[in-house]
């Protein structure tokens, strides 16, 4: 059966007209989407079903001020739609088609944090990962047996796994969309035909159902063979018993959370503020975080920093709680002369983009009171993201 060009043709023009009209509106439906679900989904691993409906849907489509009705008409032109048993099943949601088509515009815009995050949405929505997980743990999800997982994560799990790398569903999930954006970019990027369009839906649920399904195995192996019975009864103390949520995961939890934060929101103006001072005005320090942040190569860098900071503190003072203004003062106290390599880093980083995106930086540094403002205040800001962003 000769392929149809009906999703790029019929759909394309509606969500390249929306997204480009109500942008803000878009990201605030996935910050809520998010949020919602930041439990589950920053979890250290995939213990509950995340629920997706129509409602969640409909918040999509009214973000965007589109009728789903007008992406049914284009997908009901493409060759497979009469086809009744049609796989992947999700080429013939509105839903999945529309979102689809906002990722390949933000990577025609080559505006890849903003593709890469609404892949990630598309991934946690109700064709993929929900549908996914429920069909891998049919019974009861893995919340109803934590400790058969906790098992799974501590003792079963090599690097080779996105999860245990990640240290996050969240993580893992962004991990196999990075790497499925880059494998079509091109293809994204082409006049693309709605058999590509069918290959990109069903690549992206392949690579879910892959890492789901191999968690699954893990863990019905150590359920049925009572592995797990063993880990458990030898645990006579919090010393010795392994928890899932170790400092490294915990952490990396703490990461991701903020890195979503970052993600979903523009550079925040109270912030901004807090993090001024005498030296450096509030706008100033805004234009600067815009300025990292707004450049892509310096996202992998933010996600250093923020590494940096948090397992710092809970290296130096063993309390992993950083919502508290403690883990703030510590965080931004001085610490001059520290042989300390990620301290040494952490200050090269800051630096690095002062140097890049701050014109007035760069002429006012000599004076060591005015650079020392300057380097105070991006890590102010990105201390308090950490604290805001895990409230």
């Amino acid at each position: 059966m000769k392929t149809t060009n009906a999703i790029v043709r019929e759909v394309y023009p509606i969500i390249e007209k929306a997204i480009s009209k109500n942008i803000n509106a878009y990201k605030r439906n996935l910050q809520v989407f998010f949020q919602k679900r930041s439990k589950s989904i920053y979890d250290v691993a995939p213990y509950d079903r995340i629920v997706f409906g129509e409602n969640d849907a409909n918040d999509f489509f009214r973000s965007l001020q589109i009728n789903k009705r007008d992406i049914l008409k284009g997908i009901q032109n493409t060759y497979y739609w009469r086809i009744s048993s049609f796989n992947p099943r999700a080429a013939k949601d509105e839903f999945t088609i529309a979102v689809l088509m906002v990722i390949r515009y933000f990577i025609i815009k080559n505006d890849m944090k903003n593709a890469e995050l609404s892949s990630i949405y598309l991934s946690f929505s109700g064709k993929f990962y929900p549908s996914i997980h429920s069909g891998k743990w049919r019974v009861a999800p893995p919340s109803e047996n934590r400790h058969v997982m906790d098992y799974v994560i501590n003792n079963m799990l090599t690097n080779k796994f996105d999860l245990k790398r990640e240290g996050s569903v969240f993580g893992a999930i962004r991990s196999l969309c990075v790497t499925w954006l880059d494998s079509y970019i091109d293809i994204f990027k082409s006049d693309l035909d709605d058999e590509e369009v069918k290959d990109l839906i069903q690549q992206l649920h392949g690579r879910i159902k892959s890492f789901l399904g191999n968690i699954a195995t893990l863990f019905y192996d150590a359920y049925e063979k009572g592995n797990y019975l063993s880990y458990d009864s030898d645990a006579d103390n919090e010393n010795s018993f392994r928890m899932a949520d170790t400092n490294s995961l915990q952490i990396e939890r703490y990461v991701e959370n903020t890195m979503n934060f970052i993600n979903t929101n523009t550079v925040d103006y109270t912030l901004c503020k807090m993090a001024s001072d005498t030296n450096v005005k509030v706008d100033e320090v805004k234009s600067i975080i815009e300025g990292i942040q707004n450049e892509n190569s310096n996202i992998p860098l933010v996600k250093e920093l923020l590494r940096i900071l948090v397992s710092e503190y809970v290296a130096s003072t063993g309390d992993k709680e950083i919502v508290s203004y403690k883990f703030v003062t510590w965080a931004i106290s001085a610490k001059p002369n520290s042989k300390n390599k990620n301290i040494i880093r952490q200050k090269e980083i800051i630096e690095h983009w002062l140097d890049e995106t701050s014109p007035q930086y760069r002429k006012r540094k000599s004076r060591a009171a005015t650079k020392s403002s300057y380097y105070k205040s991006v890590l102010f800001y990105y201390v308090l993201a950490i604290n805001k962003a895990n409230k």
